[in-house]
């Protein structure tokens, strides 16, 4: 019995130590499974990431390319940008943010199953996103932003089901927003600005229950759909710069979560309601600036109780501020500028405790500047300018507003007083106050002003103490200000010298305006110690004496130099040529001798304005002087300038005004003027110069202003000067003119003053000048004259067909006959030829008729090759690039020309078919050869009156040409 219970309890113990074995065998076998699906798992992430960084073609802090390694025994989840699951070990973020990564999204990527937030902002990364992305369900966060993705925004995006955060910001996705991504039922964040997006933002918005912020900033967007009214939680709205209309904002305003509200920079008009403020009680922020609205400003601003914020610039609002504004007492910010805002500045504004900025320039507010608001010491920016604001500033206002950085009261009618004591604003860092009627000493206090940048305090009547030691005047401590960038005193009576550096001199000098200041003794030699980043240098208008110091070559980046309308003498030194980059210089109206240095045509990329007028110049101008091909305003009037002008002046295409009168200039007028582009204004007057006014200053369609009185000018007024229709002023006095002064165009708004002292002019009697002899129009006998027209052309038809056949039998050449000839064309009245010319191979041929003026006009051109045309590729292709027609302004107007008349006829078999119009007149052209045919008659028309220059260049390079040129007149 007893052994049969030991064999039992035996048997027990082997069954249970079997299922032991067998638990552990299974045990060990799904945890090599589990480590082996782990190990594959963490192999396809390992390999995602590794794609990622084979795709990069730019890693500039060489992050991925250092830390990422392919090896065995490198764990991704040690990797830089890269966060694992604790459980899983698997990829639940990558953070790739701001390392300046470049290339396309490799889809593998998609292959990151666990991925619960992507950020890779502000990298380089571009082309469409990968559809493989779709497969990555887990995502919470996604932001793209900053980045130069393009396409539309891909409708898989909607299938994110947990999806919080969205952002899409600053790349270059087009079309409409996916109507899918406003199914995301737990979206709080959703960021597309800054894109190319347009078209109806979809009604699905108002699906979005959960979201707090929507940013769609800087798009295309017209309109808010009604539905976004519904958006409870919803408390930031950005969707400033789109094309918002009329009163767009109307669908928001009952959402009572709202914080921040910015539509700016649309174009919403209508007025805001006086109740705009019922429902959205926990606003904070509002911004309508830069918009088309109008009316009065809310009323009832007061009711939105926690607003910190308004900006309503640049509307069209009228009326007066709302003394109300002073109850809300959070209020930090106003931004009220470029209105139409009358009345006062509310004494109830300086009571608000926490405001910091005030900004309400350039409307018509009036009265005095509430001394409250320098009584509260958070305010840092004041910007009052461009209204009519009186009164004075309060004179210890500094003491109190210790966070001051701005304080802008320019253009405005304050009167009395010296400028306050601002020594305790030691934040200051722009001090605006021109245009004003300040008086009193320059205060030394100004320069305790360490951080200041900004100082404008021209145009008033400040003056500096005189009994101070130049070392120590607030001019010289102004200059050592470190930070300085814009110092300007113009238009002041400060009656002083400009004073020699003395210790630090500022590094940061942009702009110096010290002109017309009353300002005497020479101009420093350590001038050339100011800021190498000086740009603007203002002298003018001063009672500077002595030379021009050659120090001031170490300017480099000067652009601007105003040293007219001094005392200053000696020459124009040659280091002036140094300064690369000046692009204006004026030393007009001082006491220079000598010549113009020559090395300022090497200034010929920069230079646009050159004025040296009113001083002792004597010589030639240089030849170099015409390389400033740049130049827009030149100026060497009233000095002791010879010679003759050269015809390389025409190479100033770009010159807008030029005055060289009151010199010794002589010779002839060079009629290279003509080509003066764009010129508005030209003075020639009292020289030596002589001859007739050229016929080129026809073609200067811009200009309002010409005189050339006081020379020696003979022959007749070109009648072509009728086409500067926008000539205001005319002054061909005091010359020899002789012949009939024009009578169209702009000559029947000039005077007897314009014509005065001439020889022997003639005209209307309202010119003071004799009436023209009628000529005795012989009446030609038109019967006859075809006859011998007929006659004539048959003699040189034949001459020209005797010596072609004489030509062509030496070339050994088969002649073929002519099947049309000028007997086509000779019924045509008034027909005159012009030209009648052959030209040989390898001969140009260049024409140019004189301007023409015809009412209506009518032109027919006859062109003729005797023989197979040209063989060779480009026999006529220059003939038909640059045969064409130009009007009086020198435009092609071919677009305007009709053809109303086109003969061909041809035996020839190798000639090519004539074009269906004639496309030489065409720039963009390239139409068969004009003249690859026997004979090509054309006749075109223009209705209106104008001039025309027919130019035609030809290159045969093979056979004989023969050219036939024609104008006719109906």
């Amino acid at each position: 019995m007893e052994r049969s219970r030991f064999l039992l309890l035996r048997m027990l113990s082997m069954i249970q130590c079997l299922c032991y074995i067998y638990m552990m065998i299974m045990a060990n076998y799904f945890i090599a499974s589990a480590l082996a699906i782990a190990h594959t798992n963490f192999s396809t992430d390992q390999s995602a990431l590794l794609a990622l960084k084979a795709h990069l073609t730019s890693d500039p802090q060489n992050i991925l390319t250092a830390n990422w390694s392919s090896a065995s025994n490198s764990n991704i989840c040690n990797w830089i940008g890269v966060t694992c699951g604790a459980r899983h070990h698997r990829v639940t973020a990558l953070n790739l943010s701001y390392m300046g990564l470049a290339e396309v999204i490799p889809p593998h990527l998609g292959n990151l199953s666990f991925l619960i937030e992507l950020s890779l902002q502000n990298n380089n990364f571009n082309g469409p996103l990968p559809q493989e992305l779709s497969c990555l369900r887990r995502l919470k966060k996604i932001n793209l932003g900053n980045n130069n993705f393009m396409g539309t925004i891909p409708s898989w995006f909607g299938s994110f089901a947990k999806l919080q955060t969205f952002r899409l910001y600053g790349n270059g996705f087009s079309g409409f927003i996916p109507a899918a991504i406003f199914n995301l039922s737990e979206l709080e964040t959703i960021n597309l600005s800054w894109n190319q997006l347009s078209g109806r933002i979809p009604r699905e918005i108002g699906n979005l229950t959960m979201v707090k912020g929507i940013y769609l900033g800087h798009n295309k967007f017209e309109e808010l759909p009604n539905e976004m009214g519904s958006l409870g939680q919803l408390e930031e709205l950005y969707v400033q710069s789109n094309a918002l209309k009329g009163s767009a904002l109307v669908p928001v305003l009952n959402i009572s979560s709202l914080t921040h509200l910015t539509l700016a920079s649309n174009k919403m008009s209508g007025s805001l309601p006086d109740n705009i403020c019922e429902h959205l009680l926990s606003i904070r922020h509002f911004n309508f600036g830069q918009n088309q609205l109008d009316g009065l400003i809310p009323s009832k601003l007061w009711q939105c109780k926690e607003l910190r914020v308004l900006v309503l610039e640049r509307n069209n609002f009228r009326g007066s501020i709302p003394k109300s504004l002073g109850n809300l007492t959070y209020l930090t910010q106003i931004y009220l500028e470029e209105n139409n805002l009358t009345g006062t500045i509310p004494d109830e504004i300086g009571d608000l405790p926490q405001l910091d900025a005030l900004v309400l320039y350039m409307n018509n507010l009036s009265g005095v500047i509430p001394s409250k608001i320098f009584n509260n010491s958070m305010i840092r920016d004041v910007e009052l300018s461009l209204n009519q604001l009186s009164g004075s500033l309060p004179a210890n206002m500094g003491l109190k507003v210790p966070n001051l950085e701005t304080l802008d009261v320019a253009k405005n009618n304050l009167v009395s007083g010296p400028l306050p004591n601002l020594s305790n604003a030691s934040k200051l860092m722009v001090l605006d106050m021109s245009t004003n009627s300040f008086s009193g000493f320059l205060p030394i206090t100004l320069c305790s002003l360490k951080n200041l940048e900004f100082l404008n305090l021209k145009s008033n009547n400040f003056t500096i103490d005189a009994s101070a030691p130049q070392e120590a005047s607030t001019l010289s401590c102004l200059f050592n200000l470190r930070y300085l960038t814009r110092l300007d005193l113009a238009d002041n009576p400060l009656n002083t010298t400009i004073p020699a550096s003395r210790g630090n001199i500022s590094t940061s000098l942009v702009h110096v305006e010290l002109g017309n200041s009353n300002i005497r003794g020479n101009i420093p030699v350590d001038i050339g110690n100011l800021s190498s980043f000086l740009i603007e240098l203002n002298l003018e208008k001063n009672q500077l004496s002595g030379a021009i110091p050659t120090s001031i070559q170490r300017l480099q980046n000067l652009q601007v130099l105003y040293l007219n309308d001094n005392e200053l003498g000696g020459h124009i030194p040659y280091e002036l040529c140094q300064l690369k980059n000046l692009a204006e210089l004026d030393l007009g109206g001082n006491r220079l001798t000598g010549s113009i240095p020559s090395c300022l045509g090497t200034l010929s990329i920069a230079l646009r304005s050159l004025w040296l007028g009113s001083n002792l110049l004597t010589s030639k101008i240089p030849s170099y002087l015409w390389e400033l091909k740049y130049i827009l305003h030149l100026n060497l009037s009233s000095n002791s300038l010879v010679g003759p002008l050269s015809e390389d002046i025409g190479k100033l295409k770009d010159v807008l005004d030029m005055d060289l009168s009151n010199n010794h200039f002589s010779g002839n007028i060079p009629g290279s003027i003509g080509g003066f582009q764009s010129i508005i204004s030209l003075s020639l007057a009292n020289n030596y110069l002589e001859g007739p006014i050229p016929s080129s200053f026809k073609t200067l369609l811009s200009l309002e202003f010409l005189d050339l009185s006081k020379n020696n000018l003979s022959g007749e007024i070109p009648k072509s000067l009728e086409a500067l229709l926008f000539l205001k002023h005319l002054n061909l006095s005091f010359n020899k003119l002789q012949g009939e002064i024009p009578t169209g165009g702009p000559f029947g708004n000039f005077s007897a003053d314009s014509f005065v002292s001439n020889g022997a002019l003639c005209g209307a009697s309202r010119l003071h000048v004799p009436l023209c002899k009628n000529r005795t129009k012989v009446k030609p006998n038109w019967r006859k004259a075809k006859y011998i027209i007929s006659g004539v052309i048959s003699v040189i038809l034949l001459s020209a067909a005797a010596l072609i056949l004489i030509l062509l039998k030496k070339r050994n050449v088969k002649v073929v006959r002519e099947t049309a000839s000028l007997h086509q064309v000779k019924n045509t009245d008034h027909g005159s030829t012009i030209l009648f010319q052959s030209i040989y191979q390898e001969e140009e041929l260049t024409l140019s008729n004189p301007s023409l003026v015809f009412l209506p006009i009518k032109c027919t051109l006859f062109f003729e090759t005797l023989h197979i045309w040209c063989n060779s590729n480009h026999g006529w292709a220059a003939a038909s690039e640059e045969a064409f027609f130009k009007d009086g302004k020198g435009r092609n107007v071919s677009e305007e020309v009709s053809v109303v008349g086109l003969v061909v006829e041809t035996d020839f078999s190798e000639a090519e078919e004539a074009p269906p119009r004639c496309c030489a007149f065409a720039d963009d052209c390239h139409c068969p050869p004009l003249l690859s045919i026997t004979e090509n008659l054309l006749a075109i028309e223009r209705a209106n009156p104008s001039v025309y220059n027919f130019h035609l260049q030809l290159k045969c390079t093979d056979r004989l040409c023969v050219l036939w040129y024609f104008w006719v007149s109906v």
